[in-house]
């Protein structure tokens, strides 16, 4: 397949060509035996890479669509909840939540840090109105990752519902859902899964679900009450994006034959050798805690950002700009999924000559 560009963005990542194999495959009817048993499958499976016994929902919908069907269906108007943010899209949690008429308690940390689990305690142990905690395990806008298995025994000692973005992080950082006590995880096709957007996926412990059924605010796209009387015959109560299934389950198939572990490793590996090479250069990156999915350098001053990313454009390397008030200020360079040591290369190659252009 010919293509125009290589991503290196925080997502969607770059999709193998077996992939797009497999989302070409005839469609099948989703109310028919074939569907149900791909359904079934894709759960088996998801459930191993998640490490999890709970049951998993698929959602035709972006990753934030399953964030939406989080708080839809376990807040109900004027609760008080507590988001735990290191980033924009722990303020995504934020916005989310006020939509649907809750107080939020935000816990904040500056553009680059995690949330120390050390002030999460603290403020569990000072206000016991939030039953339920909003966090990311990967946060792509400052490249940082978070302690969730501290977050997940705090939450568990305190009574409170641990609700996880691992968007970006599935596949790509260390995440084992039953034994960190995390309740609630939602995730996407597009990033460490090197699956093409449009499929997300929601998995939940049964304390989660004892909210689930005491929880007032309106939903339809995203009733997960729904989602579970369908799932029991293998299908969604929607019409889904059949042939993101087969990408998927492909995807997870790749996965699981090289094992999540050595996945884990890979990706870590990955990351080291990016950022050996950009020290070389003198150069430092943002996060603290950072993730292996992407690799966030902070620009110079008098060096902007914007203009290394669409120098590195036009020699057909996409790498991403900050977003917000990091526009221009850091560089982005997406690692996770399908891209390799030889890509990496090779982005690196473009990142130094347009750097010392600039």
């Amino acid at each position: 397949m010919d293509k125009k560009y290589t991503l290196f963005t925080p997502g969607p990542t770059e999709v193998p060509d077996f992939i797009y194999d497999a989302v070409s495959k005839p469609l099948i009817y989703h109310r028919e035996q074939a569907f149900t048993e791909i359904y079934a499958a894709l759960e088996t499976k998801m459930k191993k890479l998640l490490k999890t016994k709970s049951s998993v929902y698929f959602l035709t919908a972006s990753g934030t669509g399953a964030m939406e069907t989080a708080v839809c269906n376990l807040v109900s108007y004027h609760d008080r909840v507590l988001v735990a943010s290191c980033g924009k899209f722990g303020q995504r949690w934020n916005e989310i939540c006020i939509r649907f008429g809750t107080y939020v308690d935000l816990l904040q940390v500056p553009y680059g840090q995690s949330v120390p689990p050390d002030d999460l305690e603290r403020r569990l142990r000072t206000d016991d109105t939030c039953r339920l905690v909003f966090t990311a395990l990967t946060e792509t806008s400052t490249g940082a990752v978070q302690d969730i298995k501290a977050f997940g025994e705090i939450c568990r000692k305190n009574n409170r519902i641990l609700i996880v973005d691992a968007i970006a992080g599935l596949g790509v950082d260390e995440f084992k859902m039953d034994e960190w006590k995390v309740d609630v995880v939602c995730g996407a096709s597009q990033k460490g899964l090197f699956s093409p957007p449009g499929l997300a996926f929601i998995a939940l412990n049964e304390r989660a679900w004892e909210i689930v059924e005491k929880t007032r605010s309106p939903r339809y796209y995203f009733d997960l009450k729904l989602y579970k009387q369908f799932a029991e015959k293998g299908q969604t109560p929607w019409t889904p994006a059949i042939s993101l299934f087969f990408a998927l389950d492909c995807a997870l198939n790749r996965i699981l034959k090289v094992g999540i572990e050595k996945t884990w490793q890979r990706h870590r590996s990955q990351a080291e050798f990016l950022r050996a090479k950009i020290k070389k250069l003198g150069l430092e990156f943002l996060p603290e805690h950072p993730s292996n999915a992407l690799t966030v350098i902070k620009m110079p001053e008098g060096v902007d950002g914007s203009k290394i990313v669409e120098m590195a454009k036009r020699k057909k390397i996409l790498f991403a700009n900050g977003q917000a008030e990091l526009k221009g200020k850091i560089v982005r360079i997406g690692h996770m999924g399908a891209i390799n040591k030889t890509d990496l290369n090779r982005a690196f190659k473009v990142f130094k000559a347009v750097f010392n252009e600039v």
